[in-house]
């Protein structure tokens, strides 16, 4: 992991700290992005991917926490799983039609090919967007985007699977999509592996499509196929946690490393069943979405288009290290 990132992670995780996320009230959420503020004070609508998970309630907690400093409203929409692409975007054209002060869209893979024209509507209205978590693909529309290098955190964990496992041996990805973050963190683990490690043979990945069901099947399939496998990756926590589960099951020996810090995650990682995982900052990417949005809304541009959120290496003999505290807290 490269050590600048862990001083990005400080300076983000301080402004985010999780107390007092919801604070003094100045900050809502709503069903499809289109109540009022109060009058005379500024609302901001972030149309997430998901809804209903742990990852997306750290990023939720992130931008309600900006709200509350800032004294605006910020209302929180998104479709219950991953794979709702349709109704994503019926709650993007609720937001862009409420005529708020900014939006932040973090677009589902099924959502990319059609978000642009949604996007271009909120030029057109002269509503700024910021894409948060997940880069709008071929779109130049948003100011700014607020997310982790998916692509450094798949070469980031190709280099930590490399060493524990002593660079040889088969090893197998399941992959939680197969384009934006899933497909950055895939190529980032794949390109590493091709460049700097020649013992290793990757098996061809498998799509778990951020569902812990499908993705326990696909592992099932490859341990099954694969006796000797010695590594496997899972690109998210639904991933990782499907293919611990499945690792423990099958009795296999295989080093278990995923991505992100859910809390069923961080278990595992204690119990051992996974060795570590490489966490992103959803609260800060959450919280710096809106402030992006907040300074556009005063007329103050962005002075870069990517925003970094940096990332940590954990496992369960460096969770109460200064660097992984100051990014997941203490867990």
């Amino acid at each position: 992991m490269r050590r600048p990132l862990i001083g990005m992670a400080l300076v983000l995780m301080a402004a985010v700290s999780a107390a007092g996320c919801q604070g003094t009230g100045t900050t809502s959420t709503s069903g499809d992005g289109g109540s009022s503020a109060p009058a005379g004070q500024a609302r901001f609508v972030l149309v997430a991917k998901a809804d209903a998970s742990d990852y997306w309630t750290a990023v939720k907690e992130g931008a309600m926490k900006a709200g509350t400093e800032l004294g605006v409203t910020v209302e929180w929409v998104g479709p219950a799983t991953e794979t709702e692409p349709d109704k994503q975007l019926q709650q993007l054209d609720s937001a862009i039609n409420s005529k708020p002060a900014g939006i932040g869209f973090a677009p589902q893979d099924g959502a990319q090919a059609q978000a642009d024209t949604y996007l271009q509507k909120a030029k057109d209205a002269g509503i700024p967007v910021v894409a948060f978590d997940t880069p709008v693909a071929d779109s130049d529309i948003p100011i700014a985007t607020v997310a982790s290098d998916n692509k450094q955190i798949g070469a980031d964990a190709a280099k930590q699977m490399n060493d524990l496992i002593g660079g040889k041996g088969k090893v197998g990805i399941i992959a939680h999509g197969e384009v934006g973050t899933a497909a950055d963190r895939r190529d980032g683990f794949i390109d590493w592996m091709k460049a700097n490690a020649p013992g290793v043979e990757l098996l061809p990945t498998q799509n778990g499509n951020s569902d812990q069901a499908e993705s326990r099947t696909k592992a099932a399939g490859v341990l099954t196929a694969n006796p000797d496998l010695v590594g496997f990756f899972g690109t998210d926590d639904d991933s990782v946690i499907a293919i611990a589960e499945e690792v423990q099951e099958k009795g296999s020996k295989a080093v278990v490393i995923g991505v992100d810090a859910s809390p069923d995650e961080i278990r595992l990682v204690k119990e051992g069943k996974i060795t570590g995982g490489i966490t992103q900052n959803p609260g800060g990417i959450g919280y710096q979405a809106v402030k992006v949005l907040y300074d556009a809304s005063k007329g103050t541009q962005p002075t870069e288009k990517n925003i970094v959120s940096p990332a940590v290496w954990y496992t369960k003999d460096n969770l109460t290290s200064e660097e992984v505290v100051a990014v997941l807290g203490n867990v």
